[in-house]
């Protein structure tokens, strides 16, 4: 299991919150979502051998939110 955060831009409201949590909730080998408005972080936890993280930061653009990995 791995885990990332990610810095997200764009992320002010409750709908974005649970929009960025649907859509990444999905995701085959993503096991947990915490979209965190406070500090407009996303921490996700997932299978690097069923999802590349790299498929986690296109999610996040295409639902419109600006990133970048902070750990």
């Amino acid at each position: 299991m791995a885990r990332e955060i990610f810095k997200v831009g764009g992320l002010f409201s409750l709908e974005d919150k649970e929009e960025i949590e649907t859509y990444l909730g999905q995701i085959d080998g993503v096991k947990k979502v915490q979209a965190n408005l406070d500090d407009k972080t996303v921490t996700i936890d997932y299978s690097p051998s069923e999802v590349q993280w790299e498929w986690l930061v296109e999610t996040l653009q295409s639902l419109g939110h600006d990133t970048s990995v902070l750990s």
